[in-house]
């Protein structure tokens, strides 16, 4: 039986290492995915995710005659304000399902068949809480509950009518959130980070953890490390003085990456990922630390200045 559909609208060009996303998901086959897209490239589609033509128009109409209010959908990246309403607005896709969820495509997929299983969460009615993974129980009255107010207060309506992004889809940038709302109104929620989410900065993967108790991130400070999906699976390797330590994530996000794929690396059974590219890796030998050490020799990476660039010079020399 199938658990959960993941439901992506995405428009515009896919990232160039979407091939290997969808080669994580199709081993997760108790899992769908949905991909609203305007981009009709030739992927190789696996029979779990479903591409679905749609332009930038068509969503915004669709989406424009579930609601009363008057949506701001000027620019594609206010999706991700939008991402809780997707069990609403295309609640006739997932009729099927016990759960649907909304995922990030700048992410490569892990175990999700062994560590979701559905005895674990249909305890929920709401799973994690940023908005790079996020699951719903899929009921007529969960599907709404982003309507529902706070003490007074409809956060949606902030959400989806103003242009700027307010970040209503996940905890961690203020109170006024889907997450909120659904604590707020009692419902069952699992708040643990199960995620790999390399920090934006610097260039090596420094792992940040979200602390639901506390309403904070915490940066990890492991140095000798690396981060692999083993053809089902993503596991890093921590590299110690007499040995090698594993530990298993829900799924690797990389947020704001500009990656390069290595020869092969779409059609291998495993690969490693390093912080600006894909390489394939015979998963035999990964215990082999000079194997392991020329995997992690790296050019040179310009992805920190890059990301000054963009925040610091490219924002305020070149707004519009």
């Amino acid at each position: 039986m199938k658990r959960a559909c993941f439901i992506i609208p995405y428009f515009g060009k896919l990232p160039n290492y979407f091939q290997l996303f969808l080669n994580s998901c199709k081993p997760n086959k108790s899992f769908d995915w949905l991909i609203f897209t305007d981009d009709m490239s030739n992927f190789d589609y696996p029979e779990n995710v479903k591409r679905v033509s749609m332009s930038w128009n068509e969503f915004q109409k669709k989406a424009q005659e579930k609601f009363d209010i008057k949506l701001s959908l000027e620019f594609t990246r206010k999706l991700c304000d939008f991402k809780p309403t997707y069990g609403y607005i295309f609640e006739n896709y997932i009729q099927k399902y016990p759960y649907w969820g909304y995922c990030d495509i700048d992410t490569i997929m892990g175990n999700l068949d062994k560590l979701l299983p559905i005895d674990f969460i249909e305890k929920y009615d709401k799973l994690f809480s940023l908005g790079h993974m996020v699951l719903f129980k899929n009921s007529p009255e969960i599907n709404k509950v982003f309507m529902k107010s706070v003490n007074g207060n409809w956060y949606y309506k902030k959400a989806l009518t103003e242009n700027e992004i307010t970040v209503f889809d996940e905890t961690g940038n203020g109170k006024h959130n889907v997450d909120t709302i659904f604590v707020k109104n009692g419902y069952k929620v699992f708040h643990a980070d199960w995620s790999y989410n390399p920090r934006v900065t610097p260039t090596k993967f420094k792992n940040v953890i979200y602390d639901y108790s506390n309403d904070t991130f915490h940066n990890e400070d492991l140095k000798d490390t690396l981060c692999v999906w083993n053809g089902k699976s993503i596991i890093r390797y921590i590299f110690q003085e007499n040995f090698v330590k594993n530990e298993e994530f829900l799924y690797v996000h990389l947020q704001q990456r500009k990656m390069k794929l290595k020869k092969g690396v779409e059609r291998a059974k495993a690969f490693a990922i390093i912080p600006n590219e894909f390489i394939p890796i015979d998963i035999t030998k990964i215990n082999d630390l000079n194997y392991i050490k020329n995997i992690k020799r790296q050019g040179i990476n310009f992805h920190y200045i890059r990301i000054l660039w963009n925040w610091k010079v490219k924002n305020r020399f070149f707004r519009k």
